[in-house]
């Protein structure tokens, strides 16, 4: 990237860049230091930022060349075996977990997470189930509405 000269870099699209600099990387990098990067480079000014970072993302995503590796980092597809699929490429790079403790911790969380689900999913059941007594027969009077207003009628 640094033998390029400036009239060359104005010349280039922004995918064009990001391919070099990530051939020259050798390895997947995450999009925002891709971003900077060739924002850097490119010399983006800070109100277009925003819309350049939309439209490059956009273009990875689109462009033949490039292979999304999960946790934000792209690669080139030209690194990985042409039978791998783009799912199984997803999970090349995973994203770091915030808890470094043991794995037998990890397990405690997730039985906590599925009694937090178990119990949301009691609530909503009660809930529907008070909402379908309530509601049986919406939009039907009770025989008692219906002969209380029959009643009013012959009164009036």
């Amino acid at each position: 990237m640094s033998e390029l000269k400036r009239e060359q870099v104005e010349e280039m699209s922004a995918v064009e860049l990001a391919y070099r600099v990530l051939k020259e990387k050798g390895e997947p990098v995450h999009y925002k230091d891709l971003f900077s990067k060739i924002a850097q480079v490119k010399e983006i000014e800070t109100d277009q930022l925003d819309d350049r970072r939309a439209k490059l993302f956009t273009d990875l995503n689109i462009g033949g060349s490039f292979v999304h590796l999960g946790a934000n980092h792209w690669g080139l597809k030209a690194w990985y075996p042409v039978d791998q699929s783009e799912e199984d490429l997803s999970r090349t790079i995973q994203a770091p977990t915030q808890n470094t403790e043991s794995e037998d911790n990890t397990e405690g969380t997730d039985d906590d997470l599925e009694d937090i689900e178990d119990e949301l999913d009691a609530l909503a059941n009660e809930d529907d189930a008070e909402s379908n007594e309530n509601n049986e027969f919406d939009g039907f009077d009770s025989d008692e509405d219906v002969e209380n207003e029959e009643a009013e009628d012959d009164e009036g």
